[in-house]
């Protein structure tokens, strides 16, 4: 898919292309996020699987991975099927990786555009 400008994101554009390009009423968000767990607690493979099976259980899709050696995962959440994430999905993910014991730290981004600039 093309990345797009924040300028051409801006031009106006029929609805069949607005859909196409997920742009204006179409357009989708996500959230990043970054956590460090506790190694003595679990492994890195054990924090990826508890991640999943809760991204999973929310339907949600999870992008991204982590680093053994520093005891990190960081990531990109989106919604599994057509549709958009909301403040309400961030609290509950919060909410989650706050009663996680094994989690010691962890940071989320705001929502961004899942298709285009999501980098940002």
């Amino acid at each position: 898919m093309k990345f797009l400008t924040p300028e051409q994101m801006e031009k106006p554009r029929k609805r069949r292309l607005r859909k196409k390009l997920r742009l204006g009423e179409f357009q989708e968000f996500g959230f990043s996020f970054e956590l460090t767990y506790d190694r003595a607690a679990l492994s890195h493979d054990d924090a990826l699987d508890h991640l999943i099976d809760f991204v999973e259980s929310q339907g949600w899709v999870f992008g991204g991975g982590g680093a053994p050696e520093q005891a990190e995962i960081s990531g990109y959440l989106c919604l599994a099927r057509v549709g958009t994430l909301d403040e309400t999905d961030r609290e509950t993910a919060r909410l989650w990786l706050e009663a996680q014991t094994w989690c010691r730290t962890f940071e989320i981004g705001p929502l961004s555009d899942c298709w285009h600039n999501f980098f940002e």
